[in-house]
């Protein structure tokens, strides 16, 4: 062997090896960058005082859901909506694969709580029917998706005439 094939040698096996580091790295910071971002989105489901209290009127089944609730200046109905809201986008995140089952996994008491609210379900039982007469999608269609594909709501969710639920909007 002359000392160029040695020198190539050496040059490709250290490529190579940094290739490897390099990705080694690369999933390292990925890996930390996913755990952040999970990170952020739990502290703003738990640790914002208006989704906190948001999240204790639920829990604690607090009737809210009536014909004032669609006022127009409702600070309640902002305060579910925002909460509807992020959690309609963790469920999204789910469904497009964003972030992984466990990640999900992490986050779903705080889905399951809020599906499985009577309040919740009657909201979303009035916009999902709204919507369709409208011919448009729902305001929280992935948490809405996730509560139907799941068993959350009743198997009679999405039926029109289901008198379990009171009929607050125009459908």
């Amino acid at each position: 062997m002359t000392i160029d094939k040695n020198l190539i040698i050496i040059s490709l096996v250290t490529v190579i090896v940094g290739g490897f580091f390099a990705l080694y790295q690369w999933n390292f910071s990925n890996k930390l960058k996913r755990a952040e971002y999970i990170n952020q989105i739990i502290e703003k489901l738990r640790f914002d005082k208006e989704m906190a209290q948001t999240m204790y009127k639920i829990d604690y089944g607090i009737p809210f859901y009536n014909k004032d609730f669609h006022n127009g200046n409702s600070e309640l109905e902002f305060a579910i909506d925002k909460l509807l809201s992020y959690l309609s986008y963790i469920c999204y995140l789910k469904r497009t694969r964003n972030i992984s089952i466990k990640e999900f996994n992490v986050l779903h008491y705080e889905i399951i709580r809020v599906c499985s609210s009577f309040e919740i379900q009657a909201y979303l039982w009035n916009l999902y029917h709204f919507s369709k007469k409208c011919n448009t999608k729902c305001s929280f269609e992935y948490l809405t998706s996730y509560g139907i594909d799941n068993n959350i709501f009743p198997k009679d969710f999405t039926d029109i005439n289901n008198s379990m639920y009171p009929k607050n909007l125009n459908f």
